[in-house]
């Protein structure tokens, strides 16, 4: 081979490279919405989330959705901002600080006061898919007094939009219901 075919076949193989290099397809970042609520008046030490646990294979960057016959649907090019546990854990601790007096809640990164309620989460499931609703199943505790919550939201379709906007959702109603476990019996 001539040293002309030679840098010809390279000059070939370097644009060939370059173009499937240019060619990758972009990824789309989604991320969770805090969602407004009612401020409740509720007293006592403030609360803060010690812990999240995710189901296995969630906890992760790509979005992912339920499919048929226990199948997941991971979406490389889809993606969350953060690994899912960390959206989850600040979406629901501002969901928190928006429903209760200033102060109340401890925030991720600040510091834990000795008197502090803590949140233990243990979410069997957080997804969406096989049905066109996320579907929110968690064990959860404040103060080690157990409670479990079954929250569905309904919908319009399985795209990464929609799961992302029927998770935020999800998480506000948590938020509710964990405000309202604080309040007086």
């Amino acid at each position: 081979m001539s040293f002309g075919v030679r840098r010809l076949a390279s000059a070939f193989l370097i644009l060939l490279t370059g173009c499937s290099f240019f060619s990758r397809t972009k990824s789309q970042i989604y991320s969770l919405d805090r969602i407004p609520g009612t401020v409740v008046n509720v007293r006592g030490a403030p609360i803060g989330i010690d812990s999240i646990e995710l189901p296995p294979g969630f906890d992760r960057k790509e979005v992912v959705a339920r499919k048929a016959n226990n199948q997941l649907d991971v979406r490389a090019t889809q993606q969350w901002s953060a690994p899912l546990g960390q959206l989850v854990l600040h979406t629901l601790a501002f969901d928190l600080a928006v429903r209760l007096p200033a102060g109340m809640v401890i925030l991720p990164g600040e510091a834990k006061p000795a008197a502090m309620r803590s949140i233990d989460l243990a979410f069997e499931e957080l997804a969406a898919g096989p049905d066109t609703k996320v579907v929110l199943d968690a064990h959860w505790s404040v103060s080690g007094v157990a409670r479990h919550e079954r929250i569905e939201v309904p919908i319009a379709s399985l795209d990464s939009t929609a799961i992302a906007s029927g998770m935020s959702q999800a998480l506000a109603v948590l938020a509710d219901r964990i405000v309202a476990s604080l309040l007086p019996q």
